[in-house]
């Protein structure tokens, strides 16, 4: 039996029509039926080539380059295209595939994205998916074609949302062997290491090693050579002590040096309320910086605004109810609830932050700038691995959270509704106050689903979904599973929250 597949988008569903191997550029894939060499996803190197990409481990090697894959649209610039594309290929390895107007028993709608496990991560706007997709489900099943939508098991909560007619099932994955499963294929065993084996009609092409263009082993040459320069820079630097604080003017943020190091980042397994998006866990190790003491202070941003006639951005989301709006009529200055000059500023987008810390180097000659989201974990933990830097379990008493829930064996406690003046609390061993709760503060990273291929050297990681940035910390609203140390966040670069802050980094030795 054949089968039609399709990706789901937001402008409809795309069905993947062909796929044929052929040299593509490295991070693009050849879309349409046209010569045109479109790229679809900064993550496409971890999904593709070896050593981790998920297809080049099932299905063997793509040399010198990637694949072409012919579909009826454009799928975009998202993740959510990996599992449709994963099931695709392995149907086309099959001789299963069904093209544009051949027969087929079965048509699959899906999303979701695909780590080199074959875990199934969760993805976003899945209603929006849906409803761009009715007509189409009718129209399936007109043609006695029935529909299967497959989705990550994380979003079921949101097709059950929304009335869905006209589909056999629904099928909610943890794996994409389950998808496999579901048409008839042999799953595929994915090893951590050695030499990847499998049965049935998945199992590798090719067992040599991988070759990589001439370009590239140059590019990396160079890469080596410039961190070594790097390197050597900086050793020729003037170190602060750990632990020293200062500040470069009189309006700028209190620093403290946070020491250099070695740690282990993401949440293990079995930690509690743990999210797939934390893992895997894996060693970084992360040079000497200075981070904020505090979040940004409305006080510090004032004198921001005030010099530079910046306006702030007059709106922001707010909550109401079980649900919020973006109120035209709150914005940093009265984020809907009394603050103080010492109360972190809020209501700020990503955009803003970034323009803040640009005028505190132009102000002092200093670099300064947004965490790594590395460095943030990093100084967060101060040395910890335990879910909170306090330890186990957390209580309202160490952090200002929403205590109507506990933690673990922790205690329910208070719900103060509000920010509270930065450096109420005790501070973590690197000296740095807050980092649980009060408000969610910006780093620079883009937003990846997992750690698979991240930067293992405390920098940022500025590829993957870039039009969504990460948050750390969580806030004074958030339940204590959202405060740990590991968790992540992410919204787009414009958005404002009245529980949305920042703290700035900069590097010593300067």
């Amino acid at each position: 039996m054949k089968v039609h597949v399709f990706a789901a988008t937001t402008k409809g569903p795309v069905q993947i029509e062909r796929i044929t191997r052929e040299a593509a550029p490295i991070s693009q894939v050849c879309l349409g039926r046209t010569t045109s060499v479109l790229p679809i996803s900064s993550d496409y190197d971890d999904f593709v080539r070896q050593p981790s990409g998920v297809i080049e481990r099932v299905l063997g090697p793509f040399e010198p380059g990637g694949f072409r894959l012919d579909a009826s649209g454009e799928i975009g610039d998202g993740n959510s295209w990996q599992l449709p594309v994963l099931v695709a290929h392995a149907l086309d390895r099959a001789g299963r595939l069904a093209g544009p107007g051949e027969d087929a028993g079965a048509t699959l709608w899906i999303t979701g994205t695909v780590d080199v496990d074959l875990r199934v991560g969760e993805v976003d706007f899945v209603g929006e998916k849906l409803h761009a997709t009715r007509e189409h489900f009718s129209s399936r099943v007109a043609k006695k074609c029935p529909v299967t939508l497959v989705v990550p098991a994380a979003n079921l909560e949101d097709v059950a949302d929304h009335g869905i007619a006209g589909v056999e099932g629904i099928l909610g994955v943890c794996n994409a062997d389950e998808v496999l499963r579901h048409v008839g294929l042999e799953p595929v065993t994915v090893p951590a290491t050695g030499a990847l084996q499998g049965t049935g009609d998945l199992v590798p092409l090719a067992t040599g090693p991988v070759r990589l263009p001439r370009w590239r082993l140059v590019a990396m040459g160079i890469s080596l050579l410039v961190f070594a320069a790097l390197g050597t820079f900086l050793l020729l630097l003037p170190d602060l002590p750990p632990g020293t604080t200062f500040r470069d003017c009189d309006v700028c943020p209190e620093m403290v040096v946070v020491p250099g190091g070695a740690f282990v980042m993401g949440s293990p397994p079995d930690e509690p309320f743990r999210d797939d998006v934390e893992g895997p866990k894996h060693e970084v190790m992360v040079a000497a910086f200075a981070m904020g003491r505090f979040e940004v202070t409305r006080g510090e941003f004032t004198s921001f605004v005030e010099e530079t006639g910046h306006a702030g951005e007059n709106s922001c989301f707010v909550r109401i109810g079980s649900g919020g709006r973006l109120d035209t009529s709150k914005s940093w200055r009265d984020p809907g609830y009394p603050q103080g000059e010492n109360d972190p500023v809020v209501c700020i987008s990503w955009n803003t932050a970034k323009t803040y810390a640009a005028w505190l180097s132009e102000k002092t000659g200093q670099t300064y700038r947004l965490p790594s989201e590395a460095e943030w974990e990093y100084a967060a933990r101060a040395g910890t691995r335990s879910p909170f830097h306090v330890g186990q379990t957390i209580t309202s008493d160490q952090a200002n959270y929403n205590g109507t829930s506990s933690y673990g064996e922790g205690e329910r406690g208070v719900y103060r509704k509000r920010t509270l003046p930065v450096g109420s609390f005790a501070p973590n061993e690197f000296g740095l106050h807050d980092v649980h709760g009060n408000v969610w503060e910006w780093v620079e990273d883009c937003w990846n689903d997992s750690y698979r291929g991240a930067p293992r050297d405390g920098s940022p990681w500025l590829s993957g979904n870039c039009g969504r940035r990460v948050m750390r910390g969580g806030a004074w609203g958030s339940h204590p599973k959202n405060v740990r140390s590991a968790k992540r966040a992410r919204y787009i670069l414009e958005y404002r929250n009245y529980n949305f802050g920042f703290r700035v980094a900069r590097s010593v030795g300067q």
